[in-house]
């Protein structure tokens, strides 16, 4: 059975908006102990749980958080229902539903946030429940991999925010977070080379481990060089940056030998569209058509493939890879088509090229 003790004295003395301090000097305890207990280092000798729950007037039951407890096994099937759901309506449905029925769990908390900043306007009623939320998770919640996500998730809205005359919210809001947040060579990453040879599922993690490095360099690497409104054209030339991409994707299928890109598929597409952009900006049409055709082939691959897959390139053999990882809503054709269409700053006469047109098919079926 699970106790929450520890998050369940931190809430309780806050919302009687007392210090440790003071809750230590009722209970005759030292400062150092409450501070402990509140972080889940020690507990309180059991003697002591009936004195602590009547200061509070709740229960022991309560205190020790086995209603909770009784209530994990619901929480842990609709987490897993909203976590695998495809459908954007769906998932919001759930989460609002749970959250309404365990308002103070922070796991289903995070999601409510994300679908607010990802699936709702940005009117100053929702803002504000963001912002509510945030703060709640970073002032009340132990698990630092949630308060981490609830601070990319503010990052994201305070960056919409900042350009957004009016709102309030400077970038320097943004990068206050950003600042706050630990570096990569801070992260459980770096340190998968800790773990013994034959370790459970050791193999597994370090696959998963250097999968994640190459995703995290790339997407510095495509915003230095490409997003971002082609903002750094005035340090690299089309030429160079061609040569950069070419690179970057000789090497990814080196990696990827079988043709199974992991996590890493999303970058795949979006790379071989990326060079395609910058040809038809030399004007060499016919590269930028070979290149679109090619991220085209590589979205209908992705769509049909089974949900969860196993990988045979060399350094990835054996290694299991879930579509969901890219986002349970995520359909390549559907996003490489709007690229395409709408998004890549293609001229109109290049847009009537019969071999765009045949390109355009290909994800419109």
């Amino acid at each position: 059975m699970t106790i929450y003790l520890a998050e369940n004295i931190k809430r309780l003395r806050r919302e009687k908006d007392l210090t440790q301090e003071t809750l230590a000097e009722f209970l005759g305890v030292t400062f150092q102990s409450v501070s402990n207990w509140e972080r889940g280092e020690s507990y309180p000798d059991i003697t002591m749980l009936p004195e602590i729950a009547g200061f509070f007037k709740v229960s022991v039951d309560e205190l020790l958080g086995v209603n909770r407890a009784e209530d994990e096994e619901e929480i842990i099937k609709e987490l897993e229902a909203y976590d695998n759901l495809t459908d954007n309506k769906l998932k919001q449905e759930i989460i609002i539903r749970l959250k309404e029925k365990f308002p103070n769990d922070f796991r289903i908390l995070l999601r409510y946030m994300t679908c607010l900043v990802h699936f709702r306007e940005n009117t100053p009623e929702n803002i504000a429940k963001i912002i509510a939320i945030y703060e709640n998770i970073q002032q009340n919640c132990n698990n630092d991999k949630i308060r981490i996500s609830a601070k990319r998730h503010i990052v994201e809205l305070y960056k919409e925010l900042s350009e957004k005359e009016g709102s309030g919210i400077t970038f320097e809001d943004c990068e206050k977070i950003i600042k706050e947040m630990p570096r990569m060579r801070d992260g459980q990453e770096m340190f998968c080379f800790y773990y013994p040879e034959n370790y459970p599922n050791g193999d597994e993690i370090i696959m998963n481990t250097l999968e994640e490095q190459f995703l995290l360099l790339n997407t510095v690497y495509s915003h230095y060089f490409h997003y971002n409104g082609f903002f750094y054209e005035r340090k690299f030339s089309d030429e160079w940056v061609l040569s950069a991409f070419k690179t970057e994707l000789d090497f990814l299928n080196f990696v990827y030998d079988d043709g199974h890109y992991g996590k890493m598929w999303r970058t795949v597409m979006y790379n071989y569209g990326h060079l395609g952009v910058r040809y038809f900006k030399i004007g060499d049409n016919a590269n930028a058509l070979k290149n679109f055709q090619k991220m085209c082939e590589l979205a209908i691959k992705f769509d049909n493939m089974d949900r969860i897959t196993t990988m045979h390139s060399v350094m990835f053999e054996g290694n299991k890879f879930d579509k969901h990882t890219l986002g349970t809503t995520y359909v390549a054709k559907k996003q490489i088509k709007e690229l395409l269409t709408e998004k890549y700053p293609l001229s109109d006469e290049f847009k009537q090229n019969p071999g765009f047109k045949e390109i355009i098919e290909l994800v419109s079926k």
